[in-house]
Formats: structure tokens, C-alpha cells, sequence
């Protein structure tokens, strides 16, 4: 049986790791496609899907079901409480039975062609397409909200800032050979210690 597609309202995207899996705080579980849509508190879109969101586990659940603590997947921002609501999406990849492995969402730009495979970087605004994966344990039930696709409309590039550019090139070794750093001379028997 196909699970529903729920969509979120175009929001503001935030460590976006959707082209790549990327490995989670604990090692021992798979990879995983991740992003945290930032949704503002006074927008009535944003509210009116958190409420859907919220009817969506009680379908799920029931009513009378103990919510773990991390049973919803979203929370207050952290910076700014008052203001955001941070919703996590999480898709784990997995090994097929042929050995192969799972793909992650789907990404499309705001004319629903293929993506580029450019990096998505904080404060591109997206949409997401995604189902739910409802879960029970011994201190709880929840769900996990899982990306199937993205529709980038407004893109704002992810840029590295290189950690060397506040250097300043001076005397000394280098690796292209010759420098004052240069550890060759050890090599005539000489104990440098």
C-alpha cells in the first residue's frame, strides 16, 4: 500500500543535506538525507500545516497514545523560540536485497526540472514533498517525516569558506620542495633527536 504525500508551505531551508547521505551523530545507524525547514510562527500557512501535522498522528497513533518526547518532528528554534518552528525531515538510505542502495528525494527546481546536483545551501527556499513514517517504542509513539522530493524555488548556493584564506604566505617550507622546512637532510644518518 503507497503512503500519502503530505506537502510542506514553501519555507526557508536550513543544513540541507539532500544530494549526498550524510552520516548521523550515531555511527552505528545508516546515512541519512536530512533538512530542517525553518517556519515562521506568525504565518498562517505554517500553523494550519502544523495542526494537519498534528491531526496527521492522532490518525496514526489514536488519541489515548503516549507521544514520546521526540514524538513530533518539529520544535522551537533554538536562536529565535518565539519566532520559528524548525521541522526535521530524515530519510535513511538503506541496502536493497541486490545489494543496492537506496536513492534519496527527488529534486527538482521551481519549474519541476531535474536538479543540477548543486549543493542546496541555509536560506533556500523549498517545498517539500513527504510521507510519514509513524513509530511506536517503550517511551512512546511518534513519527518521522521522510523526504521523497524537493522543489527548490528560490536557490542559494552552498559555500565552504576556505579556512586557509586568512594566511598570509611567508617564508618557510613548502611542499614543492627546497624550503627552510625541508627534512631531507635527515636522511645522511644524522639523528634529528
Amino acid at each position: 500500500m503507497a503512503k500519502d504525500i503530505f506537502r510542506t508551505p514553501l519555507a526557508e531551508v536550513r543544513w540541507a543535506h539532500l544530494i549526498t547521505p550524510r552520516h548521523q551523530l550515531d555511527k552505528s545507524k545508516p546515512k541519512a538525507w536530512t533538512a530542517d525547514l525553518l517556519l515562521p510562527n506568525s504565518d498562517e500557512k505554517a500553523q494550519s500545516f502544523l495542526l494537519a501535522m498534528e491531526d496527521q498522528f492522532i490518525a496514526l497513533h489514536g488519541s489515548r497514545k503516549r507521544r514520546a518526547e521526540k514524538g513530533f518532528p518539529w520544535k522551537p528554534d533554538k536562536e529565535k523560540p518565539s519566532e520559528i518552528t524548525v521541522v526535521r525531515f530524515k530519510v535513511p538510505q538503506f541496502q536493497r536485497r541486490d545489494g543496492s542502495l537506496s536513492e534519496g528525494p527527488r529534486i527538482v527546481d521551481a519549474r519541476k526540472q531535474p536538479w543540477d546536483g548543486a549543493a542546496i545551501g541555509n536560506g533556500s527556499k523549498v517545498v517539500v514533498a513527504f510521507d510519514i513514517y509513524d513509530w511506536d517504542g517503550e517511551n512512546g509513539c511518534g513519527m518521522t517525516f521522510q523526504p521523497r522530493a524537493v522543489q527548490v524555488v528560490d536557490f542559494v548556493p552552498y559555500e565552504q569558506v576556505d579556512p586557509t584564506d586568512g594566511f598570509e604566505e611567508v617564508e618557510g617550507y613548502t611542499t614543492t620542495g627546497g624550503g627552510a622546512g625541508d627534512w631531507s637532510a635527515a636522511d645522511d644518518g644524522e639523528e634529528l633527536f
